[in-house]
C-alpha cells in the first residue's frame, strides 16, 4: 500500500505542477493548439512517475507494468468495445426529453452561428451520413490502435500498470474503485479548465470521477484477460476518439446527460459492466470480478 500512496502522491505533484505551470502561462484555451500539446503531455505523466518510482526503488524499468505484445483476442474486443458504448450512450441519450437525432449534423454545429452552421450543413450534405459515419469510424478505430494508443498507454502504465501492481492483493470491485476516483480526481485540472464538461465544469468533476470509476472495471478486465495492458490502452485510445460522436448527431440536452461522459454514458457504463461480469460468471466462469487481482 506504501508504493500506492507515493505513486498517487507523486503523479497528482508533477501533474498538477504542470498544469498550474502551463495555467500561469496562459496556455490554457482548451480550443488552442498549446492546450492539446499540453493534454497529451498531461497524459503521460502518469507512466514517467511510475518509471521515476522504479528507478528510486531500484526496480527494473517497466518490470509488474504487464507490457505484453503478444497478441490475442481482447487486443480486438479492446478496439470494439468503445465503440459499443459510444453508440449504446447514443441510444440512451434519446430516452431523455428534448433530445432528438438529427442525420444531418445539426447537434455537431449547433454551437455555430446560424447562418455559418447552415453553411457547412449545405456542404456536408453532399455525402451521405452513412459515408460520414463510416469514415468516422474508421478513422477513430485507427487512432485508437495508433496514435492515440501510445498516449492513452501513457496513462495506463500508470493506473492499470503500476498502481494495479501495488493493488494485487485486493478483489476487482475495490480495486476499480480505488483506481477510479485516483484517476478521476487527476483529471480535475482539466475539467475545471473546460474539457469535456465546458457548460459545467464544477459539476463536470464529480461526473469524470464517476466516469472513470465505472472505466475501470471493464479496463482491468480487459489487462487481465489479454495479460496486458496494451489493450486497456487501446480501448482508452479509441475511447477517446470516439466518445463524441453525440455531438454529431444529438440535438439538445448538455454535457451532464448526453453522450458517451453524460448520465446516458454512465448507464451505458453499469450495462457493459454488467456484460462482462455475466460472461465471466456464466460463460467463462472464471470469476475473475470476485477473486483477488493477484491470482492473475
Amino acid at each position: 500500500m506504501r508504493n500506492s500512496i507515493q505513486f498517487i502522491i507523486l503523479t497528482y505533484a508533477v501533474s498538477w505542477t504542470v498544469a498550474a505551470i502551463v495555467i500561469l502561462l496562459g496556455l490554457h484555451d482548451t480550443k488552442g493548439p498549446s492546450y492539446m500539446i499540453f493534454a497529451a503531455g498531461y497524459m503521460l505523466l502518469p507512466a514517467f512517475c511510475a518509471i521515476i518510482l522504479q528507478t528510486i526503488h531500484r526496480e527494473k524499468p517497466f518490470k509488474n507494468l504487464r507490457v505484453s505484445f503478444h497478441l490475442n483476442v481482447w487486443f480486438i474486443v479492446a478496439g470494439i468495445v468503445p465503440v459499443i458504448i459510444a453508440f449504446m450512450a447514443m441510444g440512451i441519450s434519446l430516452l431523455f426529453p428534448n433530445i432528438s437525432f438529427s442525420a444531418n449534423y445539426k447537434g455537431m454545429f449547433s454551437a455555430l452561428p446560424a447562418d455559418k452552421a447552415a453553411d457547412v450543413i449545405q456542404q456536408l450534405s453532399k455525402f451521405p451520413p452513412i459515408v460520414f459515419l463510416f469514415l468516422e469510424l474508421i478513422l477513430a478505430i485507427f487512432a485508437g490502435y495508433t496514435i492515440n494508443a501510445i498516449f492513452g498507454l501513457g496513462e495506463e502504465l500508470g493506473w492499470r500498470g503500476y498502481l494495479l501492481s501495488t493493488l494485487k492483493n485486493k478483489k476487482m470491485l475495490p480495486t476499480s474503485l480505488i483506481i477510479g476516483i485516483v484517476w478521476g480526481v487527476w483529471h480535475f485540472p482539466l475539467i475545471l479548465l473546460g474539457h469535456n464538461y465546458p457548460q459545467h465544469p464544477y459539476v463536470g468533476v464529480a461526473m469524470m470521477i464517476v466516469m472513470c470509476i465505472l472505466l475501470t472495471p471493464t479496463m482491468i478486465y480487459l489487462v487481465i484477460k489479454s495479460k496486458s495492458v496494451i489493450p486497456a490502452a487501446i480501448f482508452h485510445g479509441t475511447f477517446n476518439a470516439i466518445y463524441r460522436i453525440s455531438d454529431l448527431y444529438l440535438v439538445g440536452g448538455n454535457d451532464l446527460t448526453t453522450g458517451v461522459t453524460g448520465v446516458a454514458g454512465m448507464v451505458t457504463l453499469l450495462l457493459v459492466n454488467f456484460g462482462f461480469c455475466f460472461y465471466d460468471r456464466y460463460i467463462t466462469k472464471e470469476n475473475v470480478f470476485t477473486k483477488v487481482i493477484g491470482e492473475y
